[in-house]
């Protein structure tokens, strides 16, 4: 121990390491590398919606990632933003993600939470909104 000790008295060096060791922990504490992952289950009338249903989620209107429902069920993985490109990839720190189930209606907004980004979320749909594409499969079936 001692002879570290020496090491940073008596040269910048020391100093130069202790330094980038102190921004390289306060930047890993800020980033936000690990994707947020949703899951949780969707109902429509209190019942769970057909497998096959699509769970969309966007940021600011950019779909960013897309699951399908299996027995009532969802789960998806949303990327991180990647701060060393200028594109958007993914969701930031204090940005609000939309959930939302392909024709339906309702969508759900959450914030996703930095420290920890899985979260489960139920999702309940008010109504179908395309109900002649609904029509259209069940008439083909009577073909």
């Amino acid at each position: 121990m001692r002879g570290v000790m020496r090491i940073f008295r008596l040269s910048g060096i020391g100093y130069i390491i202790l330094f980038c060791l102190i921004l390289s922990i306060d930047a890993f504490g800020q980033s936000v590398n690990s994707p947020c992952q949703v899951y949780g289950i969707v109902n429509y009338k209190g019942h769970p919606v057909p497998d096959g249903c699509v769970v969309k989620a966007s940021i600011r209107g950019y779909e960013y990632a897309s699951t399908k429902v299996k027995e009532g069920k969802y789960s998806l993985s949303i990327p991180a933003d990647n701060p060393s490109t200028p594109e958007k990839d993914g969701w930031e720190k204090d940005e609000y993600i939309t959930l939302q189930v392909i024709d339906y209606s309702g969508a759900t907004l959450f914030k996703a939470p930095p420290d920890n980004p899985r979260i489960d979320i139920n999702l309940n749909t008010m109504g179908v909104l395309n109900p002649t594409t609904t029509w259209g499969k069940i008439k083909a079936l009577f073909k």
